[in-house]
């Protein structure tokens, strides 16, 4: 067997460079916890309170809480929480949805063992409003009859806001129809039939299948539309509510700008004296080396945090440098940006740059926003058979709001299809693919050709 002696290089992270990236990557969350749990291990570390905000910087940190409370339900992927839809309810945070419902039951007369029941349907309904348990887990539960449990289900029902306590979509938006006096055969089975209909506005395929008028459906339709279909998501949830806490907010005057680091939201770390001076004094090896051990560590996390804050820094000066005209103007005025725009003004690589804005959140006039917001890929138009874009750049947030304003422009009764949306943006300077439309529009909340298409007459 042969022996080969080969040369070869390789690159070995120390842990205080893992543990530098790593910091660089915390949210404002994450560090803090990380800072409180290392304080545990760590007896030289001193943790003390974060300093105080400006009175300025204060204004906006607790500003624009829809806006926190919106980003951290996208963040975490909540599919039910669509700002584009027009079935989702503005959240109001004064109470919970059982507060208030179970102030409607103080002045019934029930018995104790009708409360405990009440109680805990109460403790059984989702974020929506909806009831969770069936009646007969709940009567097996309490070891009674299941119409007893109907009859306290019907009361919760009967309650504000209308629908509450339904079990499913078709109960609940029954309920709304009966409160209101519209509840008739046709509007029954329409609810229990033709909701996936009615949410592609199918009007002439509905029409057909209950042989009336294409008008009368369409009324009908409307009808269901104005319903709420989630009740219970116009309450404070205290468990589940969420705020995301800006790292970065952007403040402009009338001359200028300013860049203030959310410093508040990580306490700050020191060496603790007494082990310090024990340090200085001890004759001890062994003792000398664990202190310097841990004294070293709270001295590099101090660094790590320091040069976070300033990579951070250096990023939001170009952010702000690169897209001035978003912070003036708003968000139509956004321009292409690359990572590596910003890794080589501020001389790091991309990669630094990249976790120096990863979950990371730039709070401005405008709202709060994703770091990553602000890095618009370019799509670099190139001639085709509109040739009519000149190689003009353009972002696919351009192509995005282009998309929405011939959507909102189109005839109703005549919607554009993929193929015309796509052939239109090419006019405006904006050719993209059919596929790459659908994509966009999906993203936006913009139903296809058939869900926007709206029958008003026969």
């Amino acid at each position: 067997m042969a022996i080969e002696l080969q040369l070869k290089q390789s690159q070995a992270l120390s842990q205080r460079v893992i543990q530098s990236v790593n910091i660089l990557q915390m949210t404002s969350q994450q560090l803090d916890q990380y800072v409180n749990e290392l304080a545990l291990e760590n007896p030289a570390m001193d943790v003390k309170d974060p300093p105080k905000e400006s009175i300025e910087q204060q204004q906006w940190l607790n500003s624009l809480h829809e806006e926190n409370h919106y980003l951290y339900q996208r963040q975490i992927g909540d599919d039910d929480y669509d700002a584009k839809d027009t079935w989702n309810f503005i959240t109001d945070q004064s109470e919970t949805l059982y507060d208030y419902l179970w102030a409607q039951l103080i002045t019934n007369d029930f018995s104790p063992g009708q409360l405990q029941i009440l109680d805990f349907m109460l403790q059984n309904l989702d974020d929506r409003g909806y009831l969770t348990e069936s009646v007969s887990s709940i009567a097996d539960y309490f070891h009674i009859d299941s119409p007893m449990v109907e009859t306290l289900l019907q009361t919760l029902q009967s309650l504000e806001p209308v629908g509450v306590c339904a079990r499913n979509l078709q109960e609940c938006l029954k309920l709304q129809l009966r409160a209101r006096g519209l509840l008739n055969p046709v509007l029954a089975q329409m609810v229990d039939e033709c909701l996936d209909l009615i949410a592609k506005n199918k009007i002439s395929s509905i029409a057909r299948r209950f042989h009336l008028p294409t008008a009368e459906i369409t009324g009908y339709c409307q009808i269901i539309r104005s319903l709420n279909p989630k009740p219970g998501s116009a309450f404070y949830n205290r468990e589940e509510m969420k705020y995301i806490i800006p790292d970065v907010t952007i403040i402009k005057f009338d001359d200028h700008f300013d860049i203030v680091l959310n410093r508040s939201a990580c306490p700050e770390i020191t060496v603790n004296s007494y082990y310090q001076k024990m340090n200085a004094q001890t004759d001890d090896a062994d003792v000398k080396e664990y202190l310097n051990q841990k004294i070293h560590q709270v001295e590099w996390v101090q660094q790590c945090i320091a040069q976070r804050g300033k990579t951070l820094m250096s990023v939001s000066r170009e952010i702000l440098k690169n897209q001035e005209d978003f912070f003036i103007h708003g968000p139509e005025h956004l321009h292409p940006l690359k990572l590596t725009d910003v890794s080589e003004a501020i001389g790091v690589h991309e990669s630094t740059v990249s976790r120096a804005v990863d979950k990371k959140y730039l709070q401005c006039s405008w709202g709060v926003y994703p770091m990553t917001f602000f890095f618009q890929r370019t799509a670099t138009s190139h001639a085709s058979e509109f040739d009519v874009s000149n190689g003009q750049d353009f972002t696919n947030a351009d192509v995005k709001r282009a998309l929405r304003e011939i959507t909102d422009q189109e005839n109703k009764k005549k919607p554009f299809s993929d193929r015309i949306l796509s052939e239109m943006l090419a006019e405006r300077g904006m050719p993209v693919s059919r596929r790459t439309v659908a994509k966009y529009r999906d993203e936006e909340g913009i139903p296809d050709a058939s869900g926007r298409k709206f029958h008003l007459e026969e």
